[in-house]
């Protein structure tokens, strides 16, 4: 049976963690500088393993910064400010949320990452909550920290807008045992995290899972982005693992020494060893095992190639899979016979550098030895792949620049259903199922949460978000109390803030030729038996179609519009 457990984390919506920098995205760039960073030592003063294997790839990373979305605390020219007491609010109503229950002192701690995503080398990170259950499994902790530089094209490239931008990660215990759980857990944290101030679209939550098996290990897997895919990436993980304990024993190789084979490629036009040193390496009686189903798409030999490529190197060709796409048949002949290699052997070929080769030696090693502790990649067709081993506790160490935190009373904000049933009591049910855990809710809220205000948001402002208008709370408000003032129609609520957000001149009350046009072919509709079967069916829909505008269009072109459309 496996062991799921979920981290989930959720970007907050409000300024930066430790400075007063806004939380927003931009792709422009001031300005570009580099960084080479290097592990430092633990409070006990040990080096973490993820962060030296990252180390030993040797990168120079480049960060680009916009001054108006990063400062000097982002490019570690500045100690960090304050913590941001709205970020800490909304992370200790979350507390209340999921029933975990705030630690006496909250200790601000550097957790060292240097595989680029962060210019100081570490990431800010503090305990806020313990404790609670969701849907019966237990959560272990919740913490506040920054988000990290977010990845733009390039090697080793840093856009520092999302550095810093507050963010709560929830973490469970691994109460979970199938994917379907696990969607199902994450999906009502999301629910709750809702009901307050987050940050809402892709990229702004992401949910990491732990994995492991019977006799396998723990995995984790980072930067699940849609709720429906984590099923299948348990799924994939969970076959992984048990695959790769199947295969165990024959995994456990023969393996003879690399040595360099170039002579034999002298001639080759194959573009990938064309003009370059040959290295190759004999797997006695191993033919056959890349090709060695993972799971659903996924061999052995992919599984090795991907460790290969996290260490910055490029891949390798092996002789379970077909030659002639490679242009290599003949090479690849006089290669075996120089091995003296038989059709149950395998051979590794690599271009360039004997460097891949050992790579795949080293990984076979840690494989017969067991399942390894990885983080590992999500992808978008369900599966992982491998970025470097699971990072322990010796990445943690104290921050001397900011004092411990006390962690202050909040009211627990409403549960889902309760928001949903409060809604329902003052708009169609329609509406509320639309608001109640929409990203607009907040909006909603500050324009007088009503009935008007309900309306304004699911259908008006998304209307004008379509025409690229900028949604101004203040503008929308003032339009509402002209509103409320005037019975009007929902067109002339959405032309009226339409005119507002474009500078125009606002009129309320007042009513165009088409809305009533509108309303009349309707009522017609409505009451066709009672048209077609009074002759003085225009005095009764008169009544009715006053009773809608009257004081906001003129009663002598209403009956002129009857008219024209009762004769029709």
């Amino acid at each position: 049976m496996a062991k799921i457990g979920l981290e989930i984390h959720q970007q907050l919506d409000t300024d930066k963690l430790f400075c007063e920098c806004p939380s927003k995205l931009s792709d422009k760039a001031d300005f570009v500088f580099s960084r080479k960073l290097r592990p430092v030592l633990s409070e006990l003063g040990g080096l973490d393993k993820a962060a030296v294997e990252e180390f030993k790839k040797g990168f120079l990373v480049k960060y680009q910064a916009n001054t108006n979305n990063s400062c000097a605390v982002e490019w570690d020219e500045e100690p960090p400010h304050a913590m941001n007491t709205v970020a800490l609010e909304t992370a200790l109503k979350i507390a209340k949320l999921v029933g975990a229950k705030p630690v006496d002192e909250i200790q601000i701690m550097r957790k060292l990452i240097i595989d680029g995503s962060t210019v100081s080398g570490f990431q800010r990170s503090s305990l806020i909550a313990m404790g609670g259950v969701i849907q019966g499994v237990r959560i272990d902790q919740l913490c506040l920290e920054e988000d990290s530089a977010r990845p733009v094209k390039g090697k080793k490239s840093f856009m520092l807008d999302r550095l810093g931008i507050p963010l709560v990660e929830i973490t469970t215990a691994p109460d979970i045992t199938t994917g379907e759980q696990a969607m199902r857990v994450a999906r009502r944290i999301g629910e709750l995290l809702r009901m307050t101030r987050v940050k809402r679209g892709i990229g702004t939550i992401r949910q990491d899972l732990n994995v492991s098996i019977k006799g396998g290990a723990r995995v984790e897997i980072k930067g699940v982005q849609e709720l429906h895919m984590i099923p299948l990436i348990i799924e994939n993980e969970i076959k992984r693992q048990g695959n790769l304990i199947r295969l165990r024993k024959q995994i456990n190789v023969k393996k003879g020494k690399v040595k360099e084979v170039s002579k034999f490629f002298k001639n080759s036009e194959s573009k990938i060893f064309k003009n370059k040193k040959v290295f190759g390496l004999l797997l006695s009686g191993s033919a056959g095992l890349f090709a060695e189903q993972i799971h659903k798409d996924k061999h052995l030999g992919k599984e090795l190639a991907e460790y290969v490529r996290s260490k910055g190197e490029r891949g390798f060709v092996h002789t379970d899979e077909d030659p002639d796409k490679y242009g290599i048949k003949l090479e690849l002949k006089k290669v075996k016979k120089d091995f003296g290699a038989g059709n149950k052997d395998l051979i590794v070929l690599a271009a360039g550098s004997e460097k891949p080769i050992k790579l795949v030696v080293e990984r076979l090693s840690q494989l017969a030895a067991g399942i390894t502790e990885d983080t590992r990649k999500a992808l978008e067709d369900g599966s992982s792949s491998y970025l470097r081993p699971l990072p322990g506790s010796a990445r943690m160490y104290p921050e001397t620049d900011i004092p411990p935190v006390k962690p202050f009373k909040v009211e627990k904000p409403e549960l889902p259903q309760a928001r949903l049933a409060r809604l329902e009591k003052i708009m169609p049910n329609s509406i509320a199922e639309k608001l109640y855990l929409s990203s607009d809710y907040w909006l909603f809220d500050e324009l007088g949460g009503d009935r008007l205000a309900a309306i304004m948001v699911t259908e008006t402002v998304p209307s004008l978000r379509r025409k690229e208008l900028n949604i101004d709370h203040v503008k929308l408000t003032e339009v509402l109390e002209l509103c409320r003032k005037n019975k009007i129609t929902h067109d002339s609520l959405a032309q009226a803030a339409e005119a507002a957000l474009a500078g125009k001149m606002v009129e309320i009350g007042k009513a165009t030729e088409q809305e009533v046009k509108r309303f009349i072919k309707k009522l017609i509709e409505q009451k066709q038996d009672y048209v077609s079967s009074d002759p003085n069916a225009i005095k009764g829909l008169m009544g009715l179609v006053m009773k809608e505008f009257r004081g906001k269009f003129s009663g002598k072109k209403i009956a002129e519009i009857l008219k024209k459309e009762i004769k029709i």
